[in-house]
């Protein structure tokens, strides 16, 4: 097996066994999930047509990408809490894999967000789910996930450097959510507001997710012209490029931290 590949296994099955022997994620896995579904299905109650499927999608994608994204971004200060930070950092493995192996965990646990969110749906309110296509649906919801978890990897760097991760984090998960389309369409925002939701992968994968889920739902990109495949190929194209960028990023923002470390002998406090 690759080194890369070896310390991205050995990170994840770390990260997996932490959660396990401490499941603080357990709450908010369970009670989000319900939370965004109630809102997201009360608001859509009386709507008809694929409306039903696009709230749950909806409170899906807010439960996996707040799990996802705060763990992620959190992969290091977790460290810098602990008192690990430098041992790390030291390690002759490189700080962007054991991230990466630790985002993937996190990717899993937010997997488990929106499969809890289709129970709920489906179990308690009674909610009649039918995805067209299953084998796109799942391609596009990992690849979605990918694209999150890469940029949890952004935040992750960047958050070593600032004096305010919570107050960051806090701050931009519900933006997040409403700029991606998770919470409403696009196209209800401001005009001036789109051009940060396409510099977003996962405002891509999300509306591949729901193409792939319903032919009733009107793309909220540029695609409202093609047929279903085409779109959903589009999203995927547009949303890996972006997700190619965000790991070129976060590459140069890790060397920044790992120079950083060497010239201040520490990175305990940010």
């Amino acid at each position: 097996m690759p080194e890369a590949l070896r310390v991205i296994y050995s990170a994840f099955r770390m990260a997996m066994l932490h959660w396990f022997a401490d499941p603080q994620w357990v709450i908010p896995n369970i009670i989000a999930p319900f939370i965004f579904t109630s809102v997201a299905l009360t608001l859509f109650k009386d709507s008809t047509g694929p409306f039903g499927l696009y709230a749950v999608l909806g409170g899906g994608m807010m439960g996996m990408w707040g799990n996802t994204l705060y763990a992620s971004g959190f992969a290091i200060e977790m460290e810098r809490w602990q008192g690990t930070l430098e041992e790390v950092m030291a390690a002759p493995s490189k700080l962007l894999h054991v991230v990466a192996g630790r985002s993937v965990s996190n990717a899993v646990f937010g997997l488990t967000n929106m499969l809890a969110v289709f129970l709920i749906a489906v179990l308690v309110f009674r909610v009649q789910i039918e995805v067209d296509d299953p084998l796109l649906f799942v391609t596009t919801t990992v690849l979605t996930l990918v694209s999150v978890s890469t940029l949890g990897l952004i935040f992750a760097s960047a958050f070593v450097l600032s004096r305010s991760t919570q107050v960051l984090t806090n701050g931009l998960e519900t933006p997040l959510y409403i700029i991606s389309g998770s919470m409403f369409p696009i196209a209800l925002l401001p005009f001036w507001i789109h051009p940060i939701a396409y510099v977003l992968g996962p405002t891509w994968g999300v509306d591949a997710i729901r193409l792939a889920a319903s032919q009733e739902y009107l793309s909220q990109t540029f695609w409202q012209g093609f047929d279903v495949n085409t779109a959903i190929l589009l999203d995927v194209v547009m949303m890996m490029a972006i997700t190619l960028a965000y790991a070129g990023m976060a590459v140069v923002l890790f060397k920044v931290v790992e120079k950083r470390a060497r010239i201040k002998g520490t990175l305990v406090e940010a």
